[in-house]
């Protein structure tokens, strides 16, 4: 059974607060944030996007929005998360964990973006039908949790130290 040291303790408790300030400080100027995924959109689809405060990027035509849920931001807090408690501790050394959990930070942050355009990508042809939310929704729950579950297994393949 793993017992965490005073160390692994210490950098568990800077991750957490490294997501707090994440999600502080990415939530905090949406039309940042969203820049990208609007930046993507507008390459997959030809679409051009007018920004509205406090909402997001809207499509031209009113076709769909861009939201702040749409960032992602939720699933590089979980991926980030999965990774330093899940595995962190398979880690020696406190500078070999540092890295670790730097790496982790960024593999998170790139991974979320990548799924989160694919996410959105995948959900414009359905934004026509009436039960659009909800079909929305479903998708995102599905691809999220997917992606959780593969990080997690994959991860558990690979790291052997």
């Amino acid at each position: 059974m793993f017992v965490p040291k005073r160390n692994d303790i210490i950098l568990y408790a800077i991750s957490i607060l490294l997501c707090a300030a994440s999600f502080v400080v990415l939530n905090h100027n949406i039309e940042i944030l969203l820049f990208p995924h609007k930046a993507a959109m507008e390459l997959l689809y030809n679409y051009s996007f007018v920004f509205v405060d406090d909402v997001g990027y809207e499509q031209a035509n009113g076709l769909f929005t861009i939201a702040r849920n749409c960032s992602g931001v939720k699933l590089f807090i979980s991926l980030f998360l999965i990774m330093v408690f899940g595995f962190l501790h398979k880690y020696t050394g406190t500078k070999r964990k540092i890295a670790m959990v730097v790496k982790y930070y960024f593999m998170a942050m790139f991974i979320a973006f990548a799924v989160t355009v694919v996410r959105i990508a995948a959900s414009i042809p359905f934004c026509s039908w009436e039960r659009f939310h909800l079909i929305h929704n479903a998708m995102s729950l599905g691809i999220y949790f997917s992606v959780c579950l593969s990080l997690y297994f994959v991860m558990e393949r690979r790291v052997r130290v």
